[in-house]
């Protein structure tokens, strides 16, 4: 099965994410192009993961980095409505579970506590290990 990507505006720098299929070995490129452009100037991004049937190592990796770019920029990434199996995957690899919620209304709660931490600077940028 190969990946779709649709990604929209929700609002000024924050982006829903719709992955349709695998995030795996063939297709995490895919992934990773497509949010280029967008996750240069996002202030945060919401993967709507609820048509996402198949995460390997390589797709973990791959949100992983797009995370940690994001952080970088004070930034974030919001993982929502993840399939069991999926859900699974993060749990075991112990990945952006402060990051994963159950649904959009969630997700966007957090996201106003982020962006008001960020623009009253409580919430300041990763600092690069040495």
């Amino acid at each position: 099965m190969g990946l779709l990507i649709e990604c929209k505006e929700k609002g000024p720098g924050v982006y829903i994410v719709i992955p349709k299929g695998e995030i795996n070995t063939q297709t995490y490129q895919i992934l990773e192009s497509a949010l280029r452009d967008n996750a240069a100037s996002a202030k945060a991004l919401v993967f709507e993961m609820g048509q996402v049937s198949y995460v390997s190592s390589l797709g973990l990796s791959a949100i992983f980095r797009i995370k940690l770019a994001l952080e970088e920029r004070k930034a974030t990434l919001v993982l929502v409505n993840m399939q069991p199996p999926v859900a699974l995957v993060f749990e075991t690899m112990k990945i952006l579970s402060a990051q994963v919620f159950a649904s959009l209304q969630e997700a966007d709660e957090y996201l106003d506590r982020f962006l008001d931490g960020v623009q009253k600077g409580t919430i300041k940028p990763r600092t690069p290990l040495t």
